[in-house]
Parts: structure tokens; C-alpha cells; sequence
């Protein structure tokens, strides 16, 4: 699995990717989609939310249609709200994104296999490979905690820079573009020091 880190790394790229039109709340609506971001994990802290199906663990929480209760939560809370038009619009997408963007990263750590089409099916889904390293143990003398945080914002920060560079209202020059270039090799280099990594 991905860090929290990562995974608010990645909610924050899907609010630059298209900001919505009012800028009110902004601090507010970033938190919210980091916790969205990082939901699915809270099946470290219920442990319920485990299921074992002969002999193999299943986290119920890493499956589309739980990843979504928050996201489609938060459209209906909007829309009570009175938030409508472009607004809406862009903020449940980015909600949306938020959401499956966990499973999106921990399926690129290549680790852990994951119940997308719960509760349809009770297939688990893993790569084949990796382009993320799994979060390391939590632990202030782990090295590899250390190197594989390290590993992970050298891959996903980049990402994200570049999603800033190219917002909406943003003006892309020669000098942008030279930026996201050396952005997206940075990226590369880190993947592929991830895809070396054991498994």
C-alpha cells in the first residue's frame, strides 16, 4: 500500500488539475479530499472491515464501490448544500477522483492484491509489477520507511508540480514546458528505482 503521504499528494493534484470557479473554503475542500483520499485505509483501524475468504485476506475498504461511499456522500451533501452548476460539477469530479485515486496507487506498489469488484465478485486484483514502493513499517528507526517515503515523493511530487503547471488560468511557455519535461524524468528515474525493489 501507499502512504498517507502519497495519498495526499495525489488529492491535492486532483484539485489543481481544475480548480472550481469560487475559491471560498479552499483549505477546507483540500483537507476534505485528502481525507477521502486516504479513507480506504481505515480498515487499519477496523479491523471488521477484513474479511477472510479461505484463508486469504480480503480489505473490503479497497474495493470501488467502498471507495465511492464517501465521494457520492459528499455529491448528494453538495447538492443539499445548494452548491450547483460548473462548481458541483468540478468538485464531484475531483471527489470522485479523490476517492479512486487510493486504489489507483496501491495497485501501482504492485503488493497488495486488492478487492476492486466487491461485493460482485471476491476476486483480488495485484500487478504483475510496481511503479510505487509499499508504504514501509512505521517505525522512526526503519530505514526503508525512510526510503521508500523518499521513493514515493520522488515519483508522485513531480506529478503533482505538473498538475499545478498546467491549472487552469496557468500560461504554459517554453520554460513551463522545459519544467514539465525535467519534472516527468525526475518521475521516471523514481519509478523505475521503484520497479527495482523487491516483492
Amino acid at each position: 500500500m501507499s502512504s498517507f503521504i502519497g495519498h495526499s499528494l495525489a488529492a491535492i493534484s486532483t484539485y489543481y488539475v481544475e480548480k472550481p470557479p469560487t475559491s471560498r473554503n479552499t483549505r477546507y475542500w483540500l483537507g476534505w479530499l485528502i481525507i477521502v483520499a486516504s479513507a480506504p485505509d481505515v480498515d487499519h483501524i477496523i479491523p471488521a472491515l477484513h474479511l477472510t475468504y479461505q484463508y486469504q485476506d480480503v480489505r473490503i475498504s479497497h474495493s470501488i464501490v467502498l471507495s465511492l461511499v464517501l465521494p457520492i456522500g459528499t455529491i448528494l451533501l453538495l447538492t443539499l448544500l445548494g452548491c450547483k452548476g460548473r462548481s458541483r460539477i468540478i468538485r464531484s469530479q475531483q471527489v470522485i477522483l479523490a476517492g479512486l485515486s487510493h486504489l489507483v496507487l496501491d495497485l501501482l506498489t504492485g503488493v497488495n492484491k486488492l478487492p476492486l469488484l466487491w461485493p460482485f465478485s471476491r476476486e483480488t486484483f495485484k500487478l504483475p509489477f510496481g511503479l510505487l514502493p509499499s508504504a514501509g513499517q512505521v517505525n522512526l528507526f526503519n530505514y526503508f520507511l525512510y526510503r521508500n517515503l523518499l521513493i514515493e515523493i520522488g515519483v508522485i511530487a513531480p506529478l503533482v508540480y505538473t498538475a499545478y503547471l498546467i491549472s487552469p488560468g496557468k500560461k504554459i511557455n517554453h520554460a513551463t514546458k522545459f519544467r514539465i519535461g525535467a519534472l516527468f524524468l525526475i518521475s521516471i528515474c523514481f519509478m523505475f528505482w521503484a520497479s527495482s525493489l523487491s516483492r
